[in-house]
């Protein structure tokens, strides 16, 4: 019975015709054909008889060069077949490329191809690599009496292979030529093959090499589509976050403007849709009794229920904590804002199942319409939600409506009162330790603002910064904590144990026109140098800042003053500030680190950010780490710096001793 001959040296193979070239001539014709086969072959049309590759996403094109490198082997070798074939993953034969019949002709010969695979594999105990495979006559040997391709069209007698290896020794496949009767190779025919299956190589590993930066770079555009969805969602409920929900109203309203219907409308006062301010009612007290994941669910379940009551074409939108807004872009008569909130209410009568405890929520929901009460997304945000501070005086809904002008601009008690505490120093503060997480050292105190009214008691921040904002109290506000971290940083120089302490500065901060001299005074003041002084801008901050932006950046970086950008990955969805404006860190927000080790596309997305800040020469820093397992992803991932209740909660400075001491400074 007829066996393979498996022949090391080529140049050993007897020779079948005599008075042929010396196999080193031979080579020079072989490397002029090659030359032609590297190069675009506008010429060739791969007819019925050739055999196109085989993977379901590759294009014609793709296999044009094995096909036209296999064309070549069959010519130079003498032979009616040739094919370029691998083993999958699977251990299937995969076809490349083909010549002299079709794909499914070249499929039947896959006993013939499975064999040459395990023949031409690297020979275990000597380490040697594989040579030339022969089958003199396929058709009297029994081993492949049940191959179809042996025995009727095209009939593949006579078969021999050269393996295809790669530098490191893997066989990773093999250049065969079959003929449709006993043959054999002469020495110069078994050279060819040796320089055709080189090249063959040469062109699977450049294809496996694209395969892998298509995948890279189709990895890379899922990761900034993620991150792109991040940045103008809510984590999470999945929701838009205000980002968001303030584009899609600019959107309308602007094409709505420039509309001759809208302008009829205008003319006539006819509203066109409307703006609703939502905020839950006694949401604190289920995060203080039940705790944040209970919260987190009951804030999913209200979100769940908002989006029942909604249309399509509608926005719901979660803004922060427990306040959530709905566009209403179709307005179907002068009632419906009100008739969306009377449901949008109802739908919250039913309890929410928080373990084992029933919780009963209710909502107060202010409204404001298009054109009527502004023409802008902010202006008619800022209105809905004038009139839900008013809903919650009342019967749970409330359409704002427009006072005499005098009235607009006179400030309100709770306004009077956040400015005489301000002035007589009853704004006060509490600080947050950040920590350098390979040394595990404070490197940093976070200056955070509180307000302690005489008959209401603490006045939650994110109340009293809003109504700072809102009436124009934010710069004498943010000029009064500038202040207290100051005077917490010369404290801790006095204690022998300096740390860096940091401050938000808001939009409207940044415009004020003595801001560097103010803070170049506080410095004077305290005897304090630059570097201990950090300013925390959010990305809002940065965009809103005006032109004057970068000069006033750059001022302060003058005084050495340490810059970063705050809630990285919750503002506007734009990254290219970050190229415009010189900061020293990006502080991830906690909604992404609470994320880390839910899923892969969470933690994927926290190391991305940190391999963003540290590829733009910035330091990454972590907020609102609760947990060891988040802290330890973190070190894992490099991340510099983090912050969070997993060390302790903000405290008050102590002037006595020096500065914060129960942080072991």
């Amino acid at each position: 019975m007829p066996h393979a001959l498996v022949i090391t040296n080529p140049y050993d193979f007897p020779r079948a015709v005599p008075c042929l070239p010396q196999p080193k001539e031979y080579a020079v014709s072989v490397a002029r054909a090659l030359v032609l086969v590297t190069q675009p072959d506008t010429a060739h049309e791969p007819s019925a008889t050739t055999a196109p590759a085989l993977g379901t996403a590759s294009l014609a094109s793709a296999s044009a060069p094995f096909d036209a490198l296999c064309k070549l082997a069959a010519s130079l070798c003498r032979t009616r077949y040739a094919a370029i074939v691998s083993n999958d993953s699977a251990g299937l034969c995969h076809i490349w490329g083909g010549w002299g019949c079709s794909v499914e002709a070249l499929r039947r010969g896959e006993p013939l191809f499975a064999h040459a695979q395990r023949t031409l594999q690297p020979q275990r105990a000597t380490g040697s690599a594989p040579g030339l495979c022969v089958i003199p006559d396929a058709a009297s040997d029994s081993r492949f009496a049940d191959c179809d391709a042996v025995h009727s069209a095209p009939y593949f007698r006579g078969f021999a292979a050269l393996p295809l290896v790669q530098q490191e020794g893997e066989v990773v496949g093999f250049l065969a030529v079959m003929d449709d009767g006993p043959r054999l190779l002469d020495d110069r025919q078994a050279t060819a093959l040796q320089m055709l299956a080189t090249q063959a190589t040469a062109l699977l590993t450049l294809h496996a090499r694209v395969d892998e930066l298509t995948e890279a770079v189709s990895s890379r555009e899922r990761a900034e589509e993620n991150a792109l969805w991040q940045a103008r969602h809510d984590p999470l409920t999945g929701l838009p976050n205000r980002a968001l929900f303030l584009e899609r109203v600019e959107a309308y309203l602007t094409q709505t403007e420039s509309d001759d219907k809208s302008r009829a409308a205008k003319r006539t006062g006819t509203n066109r849709a409307a703006v609703l301010f939502i905020d839950l009612n006694k949401f604190k007290p289920v995060n203080d009794t039940y705790g944040h994941a209970a919260g987190d669910q009951l804030l999913r379940d209200v979100a769940t229920r908002f989006g029942g009551v909604v249309s399509p074409e509608d926005t719901l939108a979660r803004l922060s904590g427990d306040e959530f807004t709905v566009f209403l872009p179709q307005m179907q008569g002068a009632g419906h804002a009100e008739a969306v909130a009377q449901m949008l209410l109802r739908a919250l009568r039913r309890p929410v199942l928080l373990g084992k405890n029933e919780v009963q929520i209710g909502a107060s929901i202010g409204i404001a319409h298009f054109p009527r009460d502004g023409r802008d997304a902010h202006t008619l945000l800022r209105r809905a939600d004038s009139a839900m501070y008013e809903a919650k005086e009342g019967a749970g809904i409330r359409v704002y409506q427009k006072r005499k002008q005098a009235r607009d601009n006179a400030p309100t008690d709770e306004e009077l009162e956040l400015h005489q505490a301000i002035e007589a120093g009853q704004i006060t503060a509490v600080f947050q330790p950040q920590f350098n997480l390979p040394t595990g050292q404070v490197e940093a105190l976070e200056t955070l603002a509180r307000w302690r009214h005489g008959q209401r008691g603490a006045v939650p921040p994110v109340h009293f910064i809003a109504l700072a904002e809102r009436s124009d109290l934010i710069v004498p506000l943010g000029y009064r904590v500038l202040r207290l971290a100051c005077e917490q940083a010369a404290h801790t120089e006095q204690s022998g144990k300096p740390v860096r302490v940091s401050v938000n500065l808001s939009a409207r901060q940044l415009c004020a026109p003595r801001l560097v001299e103010s803070i170049a005074e506080l410095l004077a003041e305290f005897n304090l140098s630059g570097n201990r002084l950090e300013l925390e801008l959010t990305e809002t901050a940065l965009l809103g800042g005006g032109d004057a932006t970068p000069q006033t950046l750059d001022a302060l970086r003058a005084l050495g003053i340490r810059l970063s950008v705050d809630d990285f990955g919750t503002g506007r969805s734009s990254l290219a500030y970050l190229r415009r404006f010189r900061v020293d860190a990006l502080k991830i927000d906690p909604a992404f680190v609470a994320g880390i080790g839910r899923t892969a596309s969470d933690d994927a997305l926290v190391r991305c950010l940190i391999d963003m800040a540290h590829a733009l020469e910035m330091k990454a820093i972590a907020k609102g780490v609760e947990t060891v397992a988040q802290r330890d992803a973190l070190l894992t991932y490099g991340c510099d710096g983090a912050q969070g209740y997993l060390w302790g909660r903000p405290e008050a400075g102590n002037k006595e001793q020096g500065g914060i001491n129960l942080f072991e400074l």
